[in-house]
């Protein structure tokens, strides 16, 4: 018979609720989403923070909005596909390594997402603009098979975020132009594992230094991981969260625009509760053996462990500091000539900043801290891209990027399989009107295999990590982008 209770967040979920988002899964690294334009997919965002090509590029400078005249609307919707299938995998518990049964390989575990974007400018003068925008800058979903060998890692991941930015931006004199920008951010998320009751069972019984008999019809522990002991756990979270954006546009010539731009990072406190789905029954019923093993035993310590592992499952609140990275970018947009230009990007999210991921309870009693250690470093992104426009309404764009992983190898897990990934990337626009033009923009991402190998440890009381378990294996990952946007002028 399963029990089901609403609880307070334990670390193992709650620590990632901000992490869910598997890199593979997303178009940038750790779990950030650079997909926020048509126009931008077409070069791999080569030059974005410089100006780009239309109003987007307020998402990556504010000042930006300087570059485009008149009042405009843009709305884009970019169509994320990607791939990640776990394959040679090896699941063991901590401490024992008896192998945990289920499927050792997987097919594609990313979702699939489509993502909005909407901007406007309101020009105030010829040099003060206004703008909005409203953006997804991370998320995904990624979800395996609850029976999998890495079910004690992850089963469902998923995560939403929604910006909604407004922007100002004045120019300061023909070569200067500042922007400033300020972000509110709804972040919601929901993670999903399975829980390894049995073994929790069984381990906490030979802490307490008590005889676990064997069952004669299996010839196991009566308390031991097997079928029917596992449960389950889903969790759920939410936040609102601010911070800002500044930027520069400089133009030392008519043929040449740098642009430089800063993120700052954003502290999200996610509150939020979770659903458990505990097996019981089985526990319940080995109970008079127990007793009947352990005749020395001080009144009443079998039922008080049980008690103490139903502890954990207690009604109650909890929350987790998240700081969401800080980034740096530089852009570059030369025009060699009146129909060609060569564009260039370089930026380093700040992803170092996420060192731990702690939860405090409110029952700090019977639920101290607990964090789980993440050790990001800096990543950087860099790109190369060319635009011609031939001279009628058509625009054809090319790109290149290397995006680098912050996620070191020691730290990579099932729901952050983050890997080096390269960009290819082309698209077109088309000028149907003054007043009215479209773009599409499409990337492969080429992404580096990526290995988890992940040890428990011996020590029960980092529960986070020990009841995980024991997991290595192989992810072979790629993504394929498309993106489209309508501008329109008036």
């Amino acid at each position: 018979m399963a029990r089901s209770s609403r609880i307070s967040l334990p670390l193992s979920s709650l620590a990632i609720l901000l992490a869910v988002a598997v890199a593979p899964r997303a178009a940038a690294s750790g779990f950030q989403l650079r997909d926020q334009s048509g126009s931008g997919q077409g070069n791999a965002y080569a030059g974005a923070s410089a100006g780009g090509a239309d109003i987007s590029s307020m998402f990556f400078n504010p000042a930006a909005l300087i570059r485009y005249q008149g009042n405009q609307l843009q709305f884009g919707l970019t169509e994320i596909l990607p791939s990640s299938k776990f394959s040679a995998g090896a699941s063991s518990r901590s401490g024992s390594a008896v192998p945990v049964g289920g499927a050792a390989s997987t097919g594609n575990v990313a979702s699939s997402a489509t993502l909005p974007t909407l901007y406007a400018l309101w020009s105030l003068d010829q040099d003060l603009k206004l703008g909005i925008s409203v953006n997804v800058p991370f998320g995904l979903t990624t979800q395996y098979d609850p029976t999998w060998a890495g079910r004690y890692q992850a089963v469902k991941s998923h995560l939403e975020t929604l910006d909604i930015t407004p922007t100002l931006a004045y120019r300061m004199d023909p070569k200067w132009s500042l922007g400033v920008a300020l972000v509110a951010r709804r972040a919601k998320a929901e993670l999903s594992q399975a829980i390894d009751t049995g073994y929790v069972a069984q381990t906490a019984l030979q802490a307490a230094h008590l005889v676990n008999p064997t069952n004669p019809g299996t010839g196991q522990p009566i308390v031991s991981p097997g079928p029917g002991t596992d449960g389950f756990v889903d969790v759920k979270g939410s936040s609102w969260a601010y911070g800002y954006k500044l930027g520069l546009i400089y133009e030392p010539s008519a043929s040449l625009r740098l642009g430089f731009a800063y993120q700052s990072r954003i502290r999200e406190t996610i509150k939020g509760t979770a659903t458990f789905t505990v097996p019981s029954g089985a526990l319940q019923a080995a109970l008079p053996s127990l007793v009947a093993a352990n005749p020395g035993a001080l009144p009443g310590i079998i039922p008080s462990v049980f008690a103490s592992l139903a502890q954990a499952t207690t009604n109650g609140s909890a929350s987790a500091v998240v700081d969401l990275p800080a980034s740096l970018s530089l852009g570059m947009i030369y025009d060699v000539s009146s129909t060609f230009s060569l564009s260039a990007e370089i930026a380093d999210t700040k992803w170092s900043s996420f060192k731990e991921l702690r939860v405090k309870f409110s029952n700090q009693a019977a639920q101290p801290d607990q964090y789980t250690a993440e050790n990001w470093k800096d990543a950087l992104f860099v790109a190369l891209g060319a635009t011609c426009k031939p001279g009628d309404a058509w625009t054809y764009r090319v790109g290149v990027a290397l995006d680098k992983t912050p996620v070191p190898d020691a730290n990579r897990t099932p729901r952050i399989p983050d890997a080096d990934r390269f960009w290819l990337s082309g698209g077109v626009g088309y000028q149907f009107t003054k007043a009215f033009g479209i773009d599409a923009g499409y990337s492969h991402l080429i992404c580096k295999d990526s290995t988890v190998n992940l040890q428990g440890g011996s020590d029960p009381t980092n529960q986070a990590k020990f009841f995980g378990g024991n997991l290595s294996g192989t992810y072979k990952n790629s993504i394929d982008i498309l993106a489209l946007q309508a501008r329109y002028t008036f």
